[in-house]
């Protein structure tokens, strides 16, 4: 990394507890499908329009104006908000602080890095999956109609959506393709099934608080409590019974064991195959920083 004395210039230092939230946030880093869902304002009038076209980072020469930072800002701050949180009180500018460089970190820095990466391996996506994408965006509207409707609404063409999606897309598979190739180069990083052990008692357990789990909530439920959360309640039944209908309809432990553990171990390598993906990323974010120049100034 580049070294700069100007004490406004701050060079990133990547957090790991928000690894994955830099890479969820690779669905939004266009501003296109940001603005599709209805979290950001548009930018009006000349003045605001060159305030907020001011650089504020370069990741390898490539810029971040301050138009697509408060954009992406707005959109963590409104989660805040949705918890009462007021980011702009005095007694939260410390906070407020430390998010702005979350937003700089991982809506922008890590991404445009990872792209960058992507760009020099000639990665790209294919019409089928931006397709697939877009069908998905559509689904969450409601429809293809629906969809359309808020994008007219917006000013967003179908065009500068795929877009997005197709950035989006390729960070995706790039991610995919460094982890498919890191564990072939080392093998001794997969996750081994015969590695996973379950005590019967530990899977006897997790049958046992399924059960309490379940028999609880119906019988909150059966209460005629006017205080009773009834539909956060049903809702948590509903999740049960879908996650767990097969097992609770046995007469017993021993008619699903082998099932279960089937489950918990399945379960258990996914979780690892998890933390173990996240450590790789990680490292590799790490060493995609400290060979890159990265500055800010905002």
């Amino acid at each position: 990394m580049s070294n700069d004395n100007n004490e406004n210039v701050k060079q990133i230092n990547i957090s790991r507890k928000t690894l994955y939230l830099a890479i969820a946030a690779i669905a939004v880093v266009g501003i296109g499908i940001a603005a599709m869902l209805g979290l950001f304002s548009d930018l009006t009038g000349p003045e605001e329009a060159a305030a907020n076209g001011e650089v504020i980072a370069t990741v390898n020469g490539e810029e971040v104006t301050r138009a697509e930072f408060e954009q992406a800002l707005e959109q963590e701050k409104m989660q805040y908000e949705m918890q009462g949180i007021d980011l702009d009180s005095e007694e939260m500018s410390e906070m407020l602080r430390e998010l702005e460089e979350h937003v700089l970190e991982n809506y922008f820095v890590v991404p445009i890095l990872l792209e960058q990466r992507a760009r020099e391996m000639d990665i790209t996506a294919s019409e089928e999956e931006i397709e697939e994408r877009y069908q998905e965006y559509a689904t969450q509207f409601g429809g293809e109609e629906e969809l359309e409707e808020q994008m007219a609404a917006l000013d967003l063409s179908r065009e500068e959506l795929e877009q997005d999606i197709t950035r989006e897309l390729i960070l995706h598979n790039y991610i995919d393709r460094y982890l498919e190739e890191y564990l072939e180069d080392n093998p001794d990083e997969k996750i081994d099934r015969d590695d996973i052990e379950l005590e019967a008692e530990e899977v006897e357990n997790q049958y046992q608080q399924i059960l309490d789990q379940y028999n609880q909530i119906t019988e909150m439920l059966e209460e005629d409590d006017p205080d009773m959360p009834r539909e956060q309640l049903e809702m948590q039944l509903s999740q049960v019974e879908e996650r767990y209908g097969h097992l609770l309809e046995a007469e017993s432990f021993e008619d699903v064991k082998e099932e279960m553990e089937e489950e918990m171990i399945e379960e258990r390598i996914a979780r690892q195959r998890q933390e173990k993906e996240q450590r790789i990323l990680m490292e590799h974010i790490e060493t995609l920083l400290e060979a890159s120049e990265v500055e800010t100034d905002f």
